[in-house]
């Protein structure tokens, strides 16, 4: 497995390309922009994209997948209740961020608990609301796709529409906590951390 991580868009979201080195298969995980770089990136690797993983519906997430969508013809995972965001500009804060965003349809939705195998690897699927009402993080071995439920040393924004404070605590602290101190955080912007680093200087947590 090979992990490539790039800062795309306007917002800095950071959008990870998983590839399974055996079968020369990825996952596109938050294309939040720069539909070409995150390409050149898969046809660099010789890799043949299985599928898109959104994390939430953002538009800070999703702003390149009409794009990769187009162009890979992978299908599009979110969560259900997640799922409307990708078509409507003000929930998903869209028209906020402004640039062109092509609206997109799931495939198929992600549910609290799945094993979602895509590119000859397995996935596990993490509800953790909060950030926005469907948001979730996937776990992939001890490695865990945060999206914006928390970042190095805070926790994803809570004012927009759907958001829950105290729903994305609970979710922090009984999704994320859990999994184990060594397990590695990849969140949709900033640095990598561990779930022993936030436990210890997370100071929403404490």
């Amino acid at each position: 497995m090979k992990i490539i991580a790039m800062e795309v868009g306007y917002i800095a979201t950071n959008c990870y390309i998983v590839i399974n080195e055996e079968t020369h298969q990825a996952v596109v995980i938050d294309p939040g922009g720069d539909a070409d770089r995150i390409m050149a990136a898969v046809e660099k690797e010789n890799a043949k994209v299985d599928a898109i993983f959104l994390t939430h519906g953002h538009g800070d997430h999703i702003m390149a997948l009409g794009e990769v969508k187009e162009r890979t013809g992978a299908p599009i995972y979110i969560s259900e209740a997640d799922a409307p965001l990708l078509n409507d500009p003000n929930k998903s804060l869209v028209a906020f961020i402004g640039g062109k965003y092509t609206p997109a349809t799931a495939d198929k939705f992600f549910a609290d608990g799945d094993e979602v195998e895509a590119a000859g690897m397995k996935f596990k699927v993490l509800a953790t609301p909060g950030h926005t009402p469907g948001g979730v993080c996937l776990m992939l071995d001890d490695i865990v796709f945060c999206g914006d439920t928390v970042f190095l040393e805070s926790i994803g924004r809570t004012d927009f529409p759907g958001g829950s404070y105290r729903q994305l605590l609970q979710s922090i602290k009984d999704k994320i906590l859990p999994l184990g101190d060594n397990v590695h955080l990849l969140p949709g912007h900033g640095p990598a951390s561990t779930v022993e680093h936030e436990r210890r200087r997370n100071p929403f947590l404490q």
